[in-house]
């Protein structure tokens, strides 16, 4: 790392109730989180491991997550995922309610639909500005979700019930955002082989880098993933995959000190030269001047 930079310290945030019910859900508002913790942590940057959204009721929340920079006006939704950097920006004078839940309360299926709940919230957009009717859903679940919170019972029980409103919530989401965008004619059966494509992609990024992979993984040829990407996403499979790898480097160059060649190492390249030629290629500036360039203001 060049003399006089440091990387951006990262706090792994876990998920840790406040209360003693150690339930699998939370909510509170953005001025009860103002109280609890110290103004300078709310502008570190975190990773958790848990979902949190971010409903703005109030003036301009500002934030920056994996590295884009989101203004979200009163009646939006930010939604924010486990392993993403994410940083709320300089400010107090707006509010928000926010809902925490452990990635465990996604583990709802509908019959033989096998409607996946983490694959809705995957759909999302970070940012997500919301019309009157939905925003008030949204308002009014999180209203509900909280009084629920502060029942008395059992805890397999009253988790089961928190699941149950959070799988209605995101599908009332997932179909508002879905009614939003202009209908290109894709199929069911390409959106859940594009999900399927995006979990092989989390998990082997840092091993596979080219299509022949992911398509001889998911028993179709390449021609086809491309095509299933391009309809879905609007962009090509290789083009994707180098945009989620380029994510992964950018995460570390900025987020830790590891030298230049062990970064490469780590995402699958055999030399640090092809690693710099990639990043260059989508980045338009090598990993060291990325690295000395980047500026986390807002």
């Amino acid at each position: 790392m060049p003399h006089g930079t440091r990387p951006i310290e990262i706090e792994q945030v876990q998920y840790q109730p406040s209360g003693e019910s150690a339930l699998d859900l939370e909510v509170f508002s953005m001025s009860d989180l103002r109280r609890r913790v110290p103004r300078a942590h709310l502008q570190r940057h975190h990773r958790y491991d848990f979902h949190m959204f971010v409903h703005v009721r109030r003036g301009i929340c500002r934030a920056v997550v994996d590295f884009s920079h989101i203004e979200c006006g009163a009646g939006s939704l930010l939604t924010i995922r486990p392993g993403q950097v994410h940083r709320f920006g300089p400010g107090s004078r707006w509010d928000a309610n926010l809902l925490l839940f452990r990635p465990e309360l996604l583990q709802v299926s509908q019959g033989e639909e096998r409607l996946q709940m983490h694959e809705l919230i995957d759909a999302l957009p970070g940012h997500l500005r919301l019309d009157r009717s939905t925003g008030r859903f949204l308002a009014d679940t999180l209203a509900r979700l909280e009084e629920e919170c502060a029942l008395d019972a059992g805890q397999p029980l009253l988790n089961w019930l928190l699941q149950s409103e959070l799988a209605t919530l995101v599908t009332r989401l997932h179909i508002f955002h879905a009614e939003q965008q202009p209908s290109a004619g894709t199929s069911s059966d390409a959106s859940e082989r594009f999900r399927l494509f995006k979990r092989l992609l989390d998990a082997k990024v840092h091993q596979w880098h080219h299509v022949s992979r992911y398509a001889h993984a998911m028993g179709c040829s390449e021609k086809t993933l491309t095509r299933i990407c391009s309809a879905v996403a609007g962009v090509g499979a290789k083009a994707f995959i180098a945009s989620r790898l380029a994510l992964e480097a950018k995460r570390l160059l900025v987020h830790t000190e590891m030298p230049i060649s062990a970064i490469a190492q780590r995402l699958g390249f055999d030399e640090a030269t092809n690693f710099t030629k990639f990043f260059r290629g989508i980045e338009g500036c090598t990993p060291s001047d990325f690295r000395r360039q980047f500026d986390v203001s807002l």
